[in-house]
């Protein structure tokens, strides 16, 4: 019998599908976690799996805090090469599901900081004593983390979400080679059957933020090609269409991120006529609502959204989507249940 999650917000119920029990969120727990997606946004998955790297990202900067690295970064790079002990960086490129790139940027970091290593240039590499000491205690703060994440899941169902979020994965990437090969002038696709895990993910932390990193990366560059508007723009773009007059802060906390970078985006977009600024009485707050190119933007961006959410989920039956659903459910609302719990300890 599944266990289910009997304290805070996160109450499970369960229904019969197909001959096997599946997870739900009761209504008022599901209205209180995915309060940050509107629109269509409730409806796409991809949607789901970046509320929940947010979620994630936010609990994790107090869960780590004091932990060497500062850099998210350079720490999945230190707890991946603590659980391998050694790999190249295109197999941790591939793992992390950031491009080559950053993880070199981070190795090379990682170099200099004496926490990892490498005999020759082509040799993987490993953690140096440092780096396995550093590793073990993230490896400890990641496994509570993962205890509380995955809370009411019984060992069926997480074996049965590591199957699903493998096929994410490989699906995630396969849009992104293509996406990659048309920014390169329509050049011809990897395919990524060979460079993917061949192992299901052992976790599933780590299985979400990689799956969340490949879903923006694909946006990023489809949106790019068929509007020009840059990663930063079109999530704030995402976030106003559907909140008519938002104001500054309420668009700060969506996007997570901070006050000037926002400021300059937005600053950026109001000149590009995407975004209108209005200011209403005296001390009342600044609000920004959509522009009819911003909506003409957005809609291009919505039909491209709709197409890469069903590349997504190709492969896998209605049955199967629905309890991935009921999953990723559940696991946004720990999530923020873990989220809410650190924003309670700073208070």
């Amino acid at each position: 019998m599944t266990l289910a999650a009997r304290s805070g917000r996160t109450n499970a119920v369960y229904a019969q599908e197909a001959g096997k029990e599946q997870v739900q969120i009761d209504t008022d727990t599901k209205a209180a976690w995915s309060e940050p997606l509107a629109g269509v946004q409730r409806e796409l998955l991809g949607a789901h799996f970046l509320l929940l790297g947010r979620l994630l990202r936010k609990s994790a900067r107090r869960d780590f805090a004091g932990v060497e690295p500062d850099s998210q970064m350079e720490r999945r790079i230190v707890l991946t090469l603590y659980r391998l002990e050694e790999a190249r960086v295109s197999e941790l490129a591939i793992r992390l599901g950031n491009d080559v790139s950053q993880v070199s940027r981070a190795l090379r970091a990682g170099r200099d900081s004496g926490i990892v290593e490498r005999e020759r240039q082509r040799d993987p590499y490993r953690l140096t004593e440092k780096g396995k000491q550093l590793g073990a205690l993230i490896d400890e703060v990641a496994s509570r983390r993962e205890e509380q994440l995955t809370k009411g899941l019984s060992a069926q169902e997480m074996f049965e979400l590591a199957s699903l979020l493998g096929i994410l994965m490989h699906n995630a990437a396969q849009i992104l080679a293509e996406e990659t090969a048309r920014a390169r002038d329509g050049a011809e696709a990897e395919d990524p059957a060979d460079q993917a895990m061949a192992e299901m993910p052992s976790r599933v932390q780590p299985a979400v933020i990689n799956l969340a990193t490949l879903i923006i990366r694909g946006a990023t560059l489809s949106f790019k090609r068929l509007t020009g508007i840059s990663n930063y723009e079109w999530r704030i773009l995402a976030n106003v269409a559907y909140r008519p007059s938002i104001p500054f802060m309420e668009i700060v906390n969506h996007v997570d991120s901070d006050k000037a970078q926002v400021s300059r985006a937005l600053d950026a977009m109001v000149g590009a006529n995407l975004l209108e600024r209005s200011k209403g009485g005296r001390n009342e707050p600044v609000r920004f609502q959509l522009t009819d190119e911003g909506w003409r933007i957005h809609d291009i961006m919505l039909q491209d959204a709709i197409r890469r959410n069903v590349a997504l989920v190709e492969g896998l039956r209605d049955v199967q989507r629905r309890r991935l659903q009921s999953y990723v459910d559940l696991l946004n609302a720990n999530a923020a249940e873990m989220a809410e719990n650190c924003a309670a300890g700073q208070d």
